[in-house]
């Protein structure tokens, strides 16, 4: 171990990769983890439908006369935010519930209070059941997106892993269609009743994957471990994967001993000592300002409002067809990252997005400047085509790398805790901007409020071609050494002439 001083430098997860370098498995082990990814993914595809649901349901009721009941500014505004607000509570017992209750039981806890949260949403008559439905989604919300990203880094080989990332992310994209495509033909009480489906199938599929091996190794269940393993390898003989296991325990005993300079007491919130290591800070401070630049640069905070905005623009008759539109969109994009992702990496999509997004709101400001100004009138296809160039580049960078670098950025003995409390911080800044969108349109108008999006893209833009990494088909190892000191580096950054975030 002489030659891996670094606290954490080394993990089990590592360990597993490193060795994946050397043993190339087959097309079965790439099935395997596929289908593994795919009952994640269904979780993703609830979350995408729960995340479009504020929209549908806002289009329907905002200010709409034929609608059974109506919602105010403020109405909308809360019910358009507070999913994300109560994303959080559940995030963090996740952290906890995937250190001593494994990944899969997240899933459980992710998919009761859904199904719950679409019955209460079916049978809404009143901006009160609209909350209650929104807050009980919320609360199994905080059981996805960590788990599941986590899960996918965990249990995939190098190669697969950004590709399996980036289909859970398309799985996200899918869920948002599929809310606006039913919503163009059913009712959206209809909508929620189809929606509680996507959970209940995945209580049903989740029991035929394996459990984390890592997560068993830390239990102790050595036996199941082996047979997660050979089994995420393309079901093969334990004798196939052998050195693998065994140097996966190996290093994982050793990362233990590693992490007990960090974690010094026991509970429920003893995991926050984390916080102290730079191989956590130091990544969780770069994906915290990623995501910043990700609601700004990707318009999030005006999805609830997407139908206003698009009436706002001019788009007066289409803007049920312009949901699922901007949802396909959205869907190409993704589809986009994980055919591309592997050639130009992380960090060229990620600029590239948001070099395209910055410019597009831009020209939405100047197209809103010049109707203002009466130098145009309204054309429907402009903002309509502006927008989907947006939720295309979003979805093909900005507005999913960062979900894949969850997966890859932290060391495994934090990686629970740390993706759960990064999905966390992402849903409180979104219910922030989310919530007060529409008092800062209202303030400064729509012009205005786009120009300002547009020179804070910009800022992003120099902040990420500063300091993020490449992480494309890079180990753990080499992406955790790019965060530390650099007196405490073993080995070149990541990136020829950029700098550790410090």
């Amino acid at each position: 171990m002489g030659k891996f001083p670094l606290p954490h430098a080394v993990t089990d997860i590592q360990c597993e990769n490193d060795l994946e370098t050397k043993v190339t498995y087959g097309r079965k082990a790439t099935i395997a983890q596929l289908l593994a990814t795919m009952v994640q993914s269904l979780l993703l595809v609830n979350v995408g439908m729960e995340l479009a649901m504020a929209t549908v349901v806002i289009g329907s009721l905002y200010k709409n006369p034929n609608a059974e009941f109506l919602i105010t500014d403020s109405e909308s505004s809360w019910y358009g935010s507070i999913l994300y607000l109560c994303q959080p509570i559940g995030s963090c017992l996740s952290g906890y519930a995937q250190k001593h209750f494994g990944k899969k039981s997240c899933v459980v806890l992710a998919c009761v209070p859904s199904i719950f949260g679409w019955i209460l949403l079916w049978y809404s008559n009143s901006v009160t059941m609209l909350y209650w439905s929104t807050i009980t989604m919320g609360m199994g919300l905080g059981f996805n997106d960590g788990p599941a990203y986590s899960y996918i880094g965990e249990i995939c080989e190098p190669r697969l892993r950004g590709i399996m990332a980036c289909v859970v992310n398309m799985a996200c994209l899918i869920g948002v269609l599929s809310s606006y495509g039913l919503s163009y033909v059913f009712h959206w009480k209809t909508v929620a009743a189809m929606s509680a489906l996507c959970p209940v199938m995945c209580l049903t599929f989740v029991a035929f994957i394996p459990e984390s091996p890592i997560w068993l190794l830390s239990k102790g269940r050595n036996e199941k471990a082996m047979k997660a393993i050979c089994w995420l390898r393309g079901w093969v003989d334990p004798c196939v994967v052998a050195t693998e296991y065994q140097e996966l325990m190996f290093y994982y005993k050793t990362s233990v001993d590693q992490s007990k300079t960090i974690k010094v007491s026991k509970g429920l919130f003893s995991s926050f000592s984390w916080i102290k290591s730079a191989s956590v800070y130091r990544p969780l401070r770069l994906v915290t300002v990623y995501y910043v630049f990700t609601l700004i640069s990707c318009l999030t905070p005006c999805r609830p409002y997407i139908v206003k905005l698009m009436y706002e623009s001019g788009v007066k008759d289409t803007h049920s067809i312009s949901l699922v539109l901007f949802g396909f969109m959205q869907l190409a994009g993704s589809v986009g990252l994980t055919l591309t992702v592997r050639k130009l990496g992380k960090r060229m999509l990620t600029l590239s997005t948001l070099c395209i997004n910055t410019l597009a709101i831009f020209m939405f400001a100047v197209y809103f400047l010049c109707i203002n100004s009466d130098l145009i009138k309204t054309e429907a296809y402009v903002p309509m085509v502006l927008y989907s160039i947006i939720m295309f580049s979003g979805a093909m960078g900005m507005l999913t790398v960062p979900w894949t670098l969850v997966s890859e950025i932290y060391p495994n003995e934090a990686k629970g805790f740390a993706s759960s409390l990064t999905t966390a911080i992402f849903y409180i800044l979104t219910f922030t901007a989310t919530k007060v969108y529409l008092s800062v349109e209202n303030t400064l108008g729509l012009t205005n409020t786009f120009f300002m999006m547009a020179a804070s893209s910009f800022v992003g833009f120099v902040y990420l071609y500063r300091n993020m990494p490449e992480t494309e088909n890079k180990t753990f190892l080499e992406i955790e050494e790019f965060f530390v000191p650099k007196k405490e580096q073993t080995s070149a950054e990541l990136i020829p002439g950029s700098r550790a975030v410090c």
